[in-house]
């Protein structure tokens, strides 16, 4: 039998060293992959590994009730499914952490019934020792709750059936998937389980904390810039009527709905391939960087005078009817450009709302964004609504040229914080590059300006515009991005090997975090990341204090930083642990507790002595 499981481990780790070299490479998925492979093969033979080892099949099936609704049947009604899972054992959520895990997911039948999609609750994510990853999972009761789509006329509620499929986990073993049944046949009628009332409020709590969030954006230090420039714009062309002004402010809205729409499809399609995303995951991404720091230079520079972006027309009207043209796109193009520069701060209320958007379904997520994209877009909706509001800010005058370089100088400023940012990505090679980068965008700016000016034909500001296009593309594609990924690698290898940073914040791990709970040790934890502005200023202004440093090193207590700079898969399942999405993150957990206290986004001195103490 040893001999035979022996050619059997063989052959599992040839067939999986057939797979992408990328996973071979990799002992832990190596490992997981292994055990996983070699389990399914052990399960067929269990029958015979019952006489000379100890049977693996060994977890009771889950008890399935089902609960069919109380009144009449009709379109919308839920049927309510409840599963309890035997103790010390789980089964996998519905979805599934890793390609080799089978998801759980129910069957509904009925005669002359249709069921929707069935509605799972809220996953528990959890360390396996024997997978050796965090897997989403189901434990104890969950119910599930089924929506009746459409209903026949011959429709029979007592033919309802039910099929649970499942693969159950302990800490030391992982068994193959399987599945229970049961029906209403022969069954006397039971009461379906009554809905908390809470978790509505919760959820409409949580929808009004998403467009607070995204009111309270405007205020943030990388986002105020930009809106300063659009009221500037506004201000500029307080003159016009009131339904240019209306339009442009629904063309700036426009852009922040679109583009958060567009965000929350991109974490769709993450979802949908088995991979997660964050509230300001593109700013871990060096080539995003060089394209904000390219795009903002250019931005700066025509802020300055340098160049102007015109379309074509000879005669004063069709310039003006031109202008006005582009003064919507434009609009929309703000209104984009905010929400790029919005994903690195987390406002007040966002981080709770926009946690548990990115882990529920997709029409959800959606909803969310819109909140947050309303609320972003309430200066400019209040425009659009109360024209008269515009009187409130300064009148056009002589200080608007000045004004506009002072907005230049706050892009550029916009553009050393990027530069900075990629220092702690890349190292030396990312400033360097970008650096060079800024520098060719405001020179292109100012090329443009004199080769394209609106004197002279149409045809040179295309041309113009794809050289310094393409110039800028093969500076970053063909010289920086090999230096910067090799700088990126051996600045990752050298971070691996600190246990902690030079402010003495032990590195985040969850070995780390088991230990510190041994120890019965009080652990306040920072996840954060150096493109974070909100996260620098909570440091500056709190974290740096006397009062704190002294609280933070206090006898059993440890301070724990999770940098999420740089893609951390670690740090992306903790934030998940924790229902949030994006930086930064403030959780406490008292004397070895597993639960946390989370803390606002925006920290104060009083609010972390309070969270500190026995």
């Amino acid at each position: 039998m040893v001999e035979m499981l022996k050619k059997r481990k063989n052959l599992a780790e040839s067939k999986i060293c057939n797979a992408p070299k990328s996973v071979c490479r990799n002992p832990a998925t190596l490992k997981f992959h292994f055990i996983f492979f070699l389990l399914l093969i052990l399960n067929p033979i269990h029958s015979f590994a019952e006489e000379e080892f100890i049977n693996l099949n060994n977890m009771p099936p889950p008890q399935v009730t089902i609960f069919p609704p109380g009144e009449s049947v009709t379109s919308g009604t839920h049927i309510h499914v409840e599963v309890i899972i035997p103790e010390q054992w789980q089964v996998n959520a519905n979805i599934a952490a890793d390609e080799f895990l089978k998801p759980s997911s129910l069957e509904m039948t009925a005669q002359g019934i249709h069921f929707a999609e069935p509605l799972y609750p809220e996953p528990v994510k959890e360390y396996n020792e024997a997978l050796d990853l965090e897997n989403l999972i189901f434990k104890d009761t969950i119910l599930i709750q089924v929506p009746v789509e459409t209903l026949e006329n011959s429709y029979d509620i007592s033919t309802l059936s039910a099929t649970f499929h499942y693969q159950a986990c302990s800490n030391s073993i992982c068994l193959a998937p399987a599945s229970v049944s049961v029906s209403l046949t022969g069954l006397a009628p039971q009461t379906a389980p009554p809905v908390s009332k809470k978790k509505s409020e919760s959820f409409l709590i949580l929808l009004a904390f998403a467009f607070l969030g995204g009111i309270l954006l405007n205020l943030m230090p990388c986002v105020l810039p930009v809106l300063s420039l659009k009221l500037f714009g506004f201000i500029r062309e307080a003159g016009e009527s009131r339904k240019r002004l209306a339009v442009l402010g629904l063309s700036v809205t426009a852009g922040i709905v679109c583009s958060l729409w567009a965000l929350a499809f991109i974490i769709t399609l993450a979802r949908a391939g088995g991979g997660s995303a964050g509230w300001g995951l593109q700013f871990q991404s060096p080539g995003f960087i060089a394209f904000m720091v390219a795009l903002l230079s250019l931005f700066a520079a025509s802020l300055f005078g340098a160049f102007d972006v015109w379309l074509p027309g000879s005669a004063l009207t069709k310039m003006d009817a031109a202008s006005k043209k582009q003064g919507f796109a434009g609009a929309f193009f703000t209104g984009a450009l905010l929400v790029l520069l919005s994903t690195p701060c987390s406002a007040p209320f966002l981080g709770a709302a926009m946690g548990f958007a990115f882990t529920a379904s997709t029409p959800v997520l959606f909803l969310f964004f819109t909140a947050a994209a309303l609320g972003l877009s309430l200066p400019y909706l209040i425009i659009c609504a109360f024209p008269k509001t515009l009187a409130l800010l300064p009148k056009p005058g002589a200080w608007m040229p000045k004004f506009k370089k002072i907005l230049g100088l706050l892009m550029l400023g916009t553009v050393i914080w990027l530069i900075w940012t990629a220092y702690r990505v890349a190292g030396a090679a990312g400033i360097a590059f970008l650096t060079v980068l800024s520098l060719v965008s405001l020179g292109g700016g100012v090329f443009l300006g004199k080769f394209a000016p609106p004197t002279k034909p149409f045809s040179r500001e295309i041309i113009s515009a794809l050289v310094l296009i393409l110039l800028l593309f093969g500076i970053w594609q063909w010289i920086a991005v090999p230096f910067v990924d090799q700088a990126i690698a051996e600045k990752q290898a050298a971070l691996e090997n600190e246990a902690q940073d030079q402010d003495g914040w032990l590195r985040y791990s969850p070995e780390l975090m088991r230990q510190l709970a041994r120890e019965n040790k009080t652990v306040f934890l920072n996840i954060t990341a150096d493109w974070c502005l909100t996260c620098k200023a909570n440091e500056a202004l709190v974290l740096n204090r006397d009062t704190i440093l002294q609280a933070l090193t206090a006898p059993g207590v440890a301070k724990v930083k999770a940098d999420w700079t740089r893609k951390d898969s670690l740090v992306q399942n903790l934030m998940e642990s924790l229902k949030r999405s994006g930086v930064p993150v403030y959780a406490v957990y008292k004397n070895g507790k597993n639960e946390p206290e989370i803390l606002s986004e925006i920290l104060t001195v009083n609010a972390i002595l309070e969270a500190l103490k026995e």
